[in-house]
């Protein structure tokens, strides 16, 4: 091997043995100063819980400061496009199953129900996929779709911090180690509401890493209300059914009716 080949070989190999090098420090205790934006989103978006399907059991607190209240919730769901829950006091009180187009909901107290088309007030709202984002909100994704749009970098000694420039004014705490969520913020200037969203309890299941609590707080001048979220019993089966049939004799109403 001549002389000029076999010093193209050594760069070679310091150049690899240094990359490889970077790439085992990337996930630190702590934030690296070294990591640019654009590798933070990369291994997060590769963290990111991933499924065809999936089923779980929640346990739901409900505090508004005056009462709590605990629902136990059936949730199954195919990735982005339906969500399906039953939910239960002792007894079954209400169902839900939405997609990107549409809401079937009843309840058993009032006996109402909804079957009403929701892209169209969805889009009006600037959301276009509101499974989605329902579950990236319950399964500790951003809100706001890391891998598009700018992001800025937020200073901080415990996580990655990244902030949308544009859009959901949205602001995510990604794990230095893990590259899960810990954290996202949401501002709503609409109703001048800050909704933070804490993800604990990572479990492995099969590929993935899961959070089995989530605590959702929102907070509108000094009226805070808080939501816990307790995961049990995760499952990704191959085939999943919603069943949705509104028992009879029950009445109908529209969505601005029952948020009324």
């Amino acid at each position: 091997m001549k002389c000029k080949e076999i010093k193209l070989f050594i760069v070679f190999v310091f150049l690899f043995i240094q990359a490889c090098s970077t790439n085992k420090q990337i996930s630190s205790s702590a934030p690296l100063d070294i990591i640019e934006t654009s590798e933070i989103i990369k291994n997060t978006k590769r963290a990111e819980v991933k499924f065809d399907n999936l089923r779980n059991r929640v346990k739901v607190d409900y505090n508004d400061g005056k009462s709590i209240q605990t629902v136990i919730l059936s949730l199954r769901a195919s990735e982005d496009e339906n969500l399906w829950i039953s939910a239960s006091m002792i007894v079954p009180i209400a169902k839900v199953f939405i997609t990107n187009e549409r809401i079937v909901f009843y309840e058993k107290f009032q006996k109402t129900y909804i079957n009403q088309e929701i892209d169209k007030i969805m889009r009006a709202a600037g959301i276009k996929r509101p499974v989605e984002l329902l579950q990236n909100l319950l399964f500790g994704r951003p809100l706001s779709d890391i891998n598009k749009g700018d992001w800025d970098r937020i200073e901080n000694s415990n996580y990655y911090v990244l902030q949308s420039k544009s859009g959901i004014q949205n602001t995510v705490f990604i794990n230095p180690e893990s590259f899960q969520l810990q954290q996202q913020r949401v501002y709503l200037p609409l109703i001048s509401s800050l909704l933070t969203i804490d993800y604990g309890n990572f479990k492995r299941i099969d590929e993935n890493l899961v959070p089995t609590s989530v605590r959702i707080t929102s907070m509108r001048g000094s009226d805070v209300i808080s939501i816990n979220l307790e995961y049990s019993q995760y499952d990704f089966p191959d085939n999943l059914t919603f069943p949705m049939d509104i028992p009879e004799g029950y009445k109908l109403k529209t969505l601005d009716e029952i948020i009324k």
